[in-house]
């Protein structure tokens, strides 16, 4: 079945104050998720992030799933790389190495998430670069650390997130484990680096020194495990799976249209939700209803009345009462039907940036948003699409020097890069 490629509004530029990281500068050697999404947080504050890509293919995402109606680029590279410039260097090339270092040499911050072998047959582990760059904020997104027994190996979400106890929770007692479909010990860990690097910028200025920033996807999903975890620490006791709430009652229920979620987490809720959204205030007297023991110990009853009385109106009816008797409800919506909302539009949170190929590339805001120094979105680049441009203005490489590294496969220049043609006239 088909689908028609939703129109979005355009990408209405903010007015203000530089964005605030305005003046930064990062030089981004991720790929894949969790650092790429990191680094699109950071360009989007406004730190000018250098995107190192290999001339042969660019991030392993720029293929995945590529999209005809997206002129052939890939919805996900354009939902992590936005705000970002691409420069493709070979670093197998002892040239292109030296191009990189170039170009650490003018960062405040150096991101990468190989797996720690890759960076140090490179010779740009922080180890080996320590030293040359003192004041450098070198980040390392990884699956397990950079440090311990598997320090070296590679990491994905799903994986990450069984060994971390987090999958195991996704489960009703006596089922199995469901896979998320979004990958959360991804996404953390990026926010993780992100606040891990802006810690380190801060202590940069206080103290003038550079430090390692080791984030590691395991360390994130287990801290994703919150009070869940904290349970087990205070008890020994392995903490409770999903449980269907009935005495809240919290849980999800089908309507006359739709279906709704509601946490109505105690007495006080109850009764709000029976005199001001079901119309059933002889529930408070209902000695089977009256508490929420007496509600868990006639489940069954509870939920098959409470189920009828949600099946006589639509899942919109129920969650605009609940909303006004300050029960907290949500309708449950699919992906698309939450960015095309009203809530979405109001808060201006889905827009289209203008993308060469693509023609437009559609983008989700950050989840900030600042009175004085608003955002910097940026276009997600093309493979090598600022490689001339960066070497020529930032590293102050002549046009011959730049064609010649071209020639030699060390860098990948996009043709007919406007300011490189300028310059070689």
């Amino acid at each position: 079945m088909s689908a028609t490629r939703p129109t979005l509004p355009a990408f209405q530029r903010a007015t203000g104050a530089a964005p605030p990281l305005s003046g930064v500068r990062i030089v981004d050697f991720t790929r894949v998720m969790a650092g790429p999404f990191a680094t699109q947080i950071l360009g989007d504050l406004g730190a000018e992030v250098i995107k190192i890509e290999n001339p042969i293919g660019g991030d392993d995402t720029r293929l995945l799933g590529a999209d005809p109606a997206l002129g052939g680029e890939s919805s996900f590279f354009l939902s992590m790389n936005r705000s970002k410039l691409s420069v493709a260097i070979d670093l197998k090339s002892e040239e292109g190495r030296q191009v990189a270092l170039d170009l650490i040499a003018t960062a405040d911050v150096l991101v990468e998430n190989f797996s720690g072998a890759v960076m140090r047959r490179f010779k740009l582990d922080y180890a080996s670069i320590r030293e040359q760059f003192p004041k450098l904020i070198y980040c390392s997104v990884s699956g397990y650390g950079r440090s311990g027994r598997n320090a070296d190996a590679a990491g994905y979400d799903t994986p990450l997130g069984a060994e971390a106890g987090v999958l195991g929770m996704s489960a009703y007692e006596g089922g199995s484990p469901v896979q998320g479909a979004i990958p959360f010990t991804d996404t953390t860990t990026a926010l993780n680096a992100t606040i891990g690097i802006l810690a380190a910028l801060q202590a940069k200025a206080r103290d003038g020194r550079g430090q390692h920033v080791d984030v590691a996807m395991f360390d994130s999903a287990l801290a994703n495990l919150s009070f869940k975890g904290a349970e087990f620490l205070t008890t020994g006791r392995e903490p409770s799976r999903n449980v269907p709430q009935t005495s809240g009652p919290t849980g999800i229920f089908e309507t006359a249209e739709g279906r709704l979620t509601i946490t109505s987490g105690n007495d006080k809720m109850y009764k709000a939700l029976c005199l001001h959204v079901l119309d059933r205030p002889q529930w408070l007297e209902d000695p089977r209803f009256a508490t929420g023991l007496d509600r868990r110990r006639n489940s069954e009853a509870f939920l098959a009345e409470l189920g009828a009385v949600f099946m006589s109106q639509p899942a919109a009816v129920w969650t605009e009462r609940c909303k006004r008797a300050g029960i907290p409800c949500g309708l449950v919506r699919t992906p698309g039907e939450a960015l095309m909302s009203e809530e979405a539009v109001e808060r201006g949170l889905v827009f289209a940036l203008p993308h060469a190929t693509a023609g437009s590339a559609p983008a989700i805001a950050q989840p900030f948003q600042f009175s004085e120094t608003p955002c910097r979105y940026g276009t997600p680049p093309l493979l090598g699409e600022h490689t001339g441009d960066v070497l020529l203005s930032l590293l102050g490489y002549d046009a011959a020097r730049i064609a010649s590294l071209a020639a030699s496969g060390a860098i990948g220049v996009r043709p007919r890069s406007d300011t490189l043609a300028e310059a070689a006239q």
